[in-house]
């Protein structure tokens, strides 16, 4: 009888697990519909990427979309797409929301200022980032800002191509389950 009792446990527990997954990833395959309808033409420009993980989307913001180079002031363009975003999330349940800036690798000239100066810059990026989708319905989320510097490059940094791709924005969507 205590066979039977811990394998109806076991079984029960599998269930719901999977249950939890399967709600856990239909909440995220609607935020990427959402999130792909709301980004648009900057999905298509390739000025934003979106990536499903198991537990969150990863939505990737190039520098061009966002910013100008070496700056920290949002374009219009940007704005506009981050405040679409920010309604969105306002209806969604993220039971968090990751923001992380980036930046490409420093020169080997002068390494150490110029390392700090793209770690501050990532920061400040990240950092508007959150103002602008916090602005525009975001309020309600719980947001963590991080920034990266050039530590976590997803291209090399021997190409202008390259360095391109590696100053970013990166915004984690954790599901609320």
């Amino acid at each position: 009888m205590k066979t039977v009792t811990s394998l109806g446990i076991i079984l029960m527990s599998a269930v719901l697990l999977v249950g939890c997954t399967d709600r856990t990833e239909q909440l995220l395959i609607q935020a990427q519909k959402d999130l792909e309808q709301v980004c648009g033409v900057a999905l298509l420009n390739g000025d934003i990427r979106i990536q499903r993980a198991r537990d969150h989307l990863t939505v990737v913001m190039a520098e061009r979309l966002l910013f100008d180079t070496g700056g920290y002031e949002i374009k219009p363009d940007g704005v506009a797409v981050l405040k679409q975003m920010g309604i969105l999330f306002k209806t969604a349940s993220f039971k968090e929301i990751r923001v992380a800036g980036h930046a490409d690798k420093a020169s080997i000239s002068d390494r150490s200022n110029e390392y700090f100066e793209k770690l501050a810059l990532s920061k400040a990026r990240a950092t508007e980032t959150v103002h602008v989708l916090r602005e525009n319905g975001g309020d309600s989320q719980s947001f963590i800002v991080e920034w990266y510097g050039d530590i976590r490059p997803i291209a090399s940094n021997e190409t202008e191509e390259g360095r391109q791709t590696n100053r970013r924005v990166e915004i984690m969507l954790y599901s609320g389950i």
